[in-house]
């Protein structure tokens, strides 16, 4: 029986330590080029392949990785799962729910790593799971008290996604403009901690337009919990006050809400402006095509496991933010 090629092996073959060759295995940048050579040719000549399953027996883990999120964002998880499995990871996709027996179910599972693109959790539900020894990299999109050294947040920068939002209806005449945070969101209105609220209230004192604390949905537990509150804004305030724009917390959500306005016969633009957030793959393809800000999700996706692999392996990792920028289309 012919014997299993090891790392260590490897390793010996290219005159580098085992650390080397798992740098090189997980693509670190953190190898000198002539390094990376002797490793990957050690690793053709010996035909190695790196076993997941032992890893993990070794280190008390899964060898997977766990990508929780609000609602399904396809986009973002498939540029995930296409990096990691690059890497030789697998990663499990799951629904997010704040409850303890979910928190649990996490921490049991002792995973590589969790990247968390919600904001449903408190800090301190984030740092119990960190605390267990679990890295998170989290999709940050409101502001934390606090966070355990082993969660590394990386923030598109949604705060000027949204100023650059506000700006442009306001530079096209718009005074009433509408906020939709996306679905599940938690927030408190105007008084909230999510950065898109924030940079929407900034971005109307800013320009000396009042504040309307009506103009902010406050219910978006669901989509028809979001469409209720547009068709309060729209049809049940006074005529003077609705809104003639709306800002929309992302690409899905904002196409959900113009076929609700279109039974409502309510045209966009000609009646109400919207503008969605992501630039995903349906924003060109909504009647109208929508007005949007991009954030792009491969560059987030390579931030995304370049920082967690770089977490797994002991190595200091910084916080990020991420720069966007305004697509105009024809929805505003």
């Amino acid at each position: 029986m012919s014997k299993t090629v090891t790392r260590e092996d490897v390793a010996r073959l290219a005159n580098v330590s085992p650390t080397i060759v798992s740098y090189v295995l997980n693509n670190s940048n953190y190898v000198s080029q002539e390094k990376r050579e002797k490793v990957l040719e050690a690793v053709r000549e010996l035909n190695y392949i790196p076993n997941q399953l032992a890893r993990g027996l070794r280190t008390s883990r899964s060898a997977q990785f766990i990508f929780v999120c609000d609602n399904i964002q396809a986009e973002l998880f498939e540029a995930v799962e296409t990096r990691l499995f690059e890497h030789g990871y697998y990663i499990s996709l799951n629904y997010s729910r704040n409850t303890k027996e979910f928190l649990d179910m996490l921490i049991s599972r002792q995973p590589e790593g969790i990247f968390m693109a919600t904001n449903m959790f408190d800090a301190q539900q984030l740092n119990t799971i960190a605390m267990n020894g679990i890295p998170i990299i989290l999709y940050r999109t409101k502001h934390y008290e606090a966070l355990d050294s082993r969660i590394v947040t990386v923030v598109p920068d949604y705060y000027d996604a949204v100023r650059k939002s506000v700006d442009y209806l306001i530079l096209k005449g718009h005074t009433c403009i509408g906020m939709v945070p996306p679905v599940k969101y938690l927030t408190k209105g105007v008084e909230g901690d999510d950065f898109r609220v924030r940079a929407y209230v900034e971005a109307l004192r800013h320009s000396n337009i009042p504040v309307r604390p009506e103009l902010v949905c406050t219910r978006t537990q669901t989509v028809d919990d979001i469409c209720e509150e547009v068709f309060r804004m729209l049809v049940t305030s006074e005529k003077d006050g609705r809104p003639t724009a709306l800002v929309v917390g992302n690409d899905y959500l904002a196409a959900q809400i113009m076929q609700y306005l279109k039974k409502l016969n309510i045209s966009v633009p000609g009646d109400l402006s919207v503008i969605g957030c992501d630039n995903t793959q349906i924003a060109p393809l909504t009647t109208p095509a929508l007005t949007t800000v991009d954030v792009s999700k491969e560059r987030l996706a390579k931030t995304y496991v370049d920082k967690m692999l770089a977490l797994v392996e002991g190595q200091q990792v910084e916080d990020e933010y991420m720069g966007v920028k305004l697509i105009i289309r024809e929805s505003a």
